[in-house]
């Protein structure tokens, strides 16, 4: 399971988690959030519970536009190796990436916030694994969505920059073919 996929599962998780509570239990919430003792509101019940709707909905979106589940079109098309490498096979995977992690950094922040007031288990446990979930996804969104080259021989990525350390080895190796094709043109030109 790559990066990406291991990230939208964590994420799809952690906001179905979220949303059980609230959906099942809507007094139990009030209760636990309220200073004195008193009944639900009816209001109370109904925003708890659509707030859970809305947590479990962008949960399955999350899912679905990530690739886990194929859709309609994509099931009947075959997707290409170069499609795949791309990235053509899922265009909805940079998007969904951006979104969770921005929603996750800030409510990483919020929680953040709550916490200079006063600790407490619930907006300390948000924190964590909201703040988690906020490093992993930028890491996914800088390192985890490309797919290395990787030679079959060696083990080693064929990727190579030379913008800020160039690589001595592959310089000194172009150098060299280059030297050969030029003793290569100068000898044909004395034939």
């Amino acid at each position: 399971m790559d990066a990406f996929r291991l990230y939208t599962l964590g994420t799809s998780a952690y906001l179905a988690a979220q949303s059980l509570p609230l959906l099942l239990t809507p007094k139990l919430i009030v209760s636990l959030l309220a200073t004195e003792v008193r009944g639900i509101t009816d209001l109370e019940t109904y925003l708890c519970r659509t707030l859970a709707l809305v947590l479990l909905t962008l949960s399955a979106s999350i899912v679905l536009l990530s690739g886990h589940i194929p859709l309609g079109n994509q099931a009947t098309a075959p997707i290409t190796k170069a499609q795949e490498e791309d990235g053509a096979a899922n265009p909805y995977a940079s998007p969904i990436l951006v979104i969770t992690t921005a929603y996750h950094t800030l409510t990483a922040f919020y929680l953040y916030t709550q916490i200079t007031w006063g600790f407490s288990f619930g907006f300390g446990s948000g924190l964590v694994l909201s703040a988690l979930l906020a490093c992993f996804g930028g890491w996914v969104s800088m390192f985890g969505m490309d797919k290395g080259r990787i030679s079959k021989s060696t083990g080693a990525d064929k990727r190579t920059s030379g913008i800020l350390f160039p690589s001595e080895s592959a310089s000194g190796k172009k150098k060299e073919k280059e030297k050969e094709g030029k003793r290569k043109s100068l000898s044909s030109k004395f034939r």
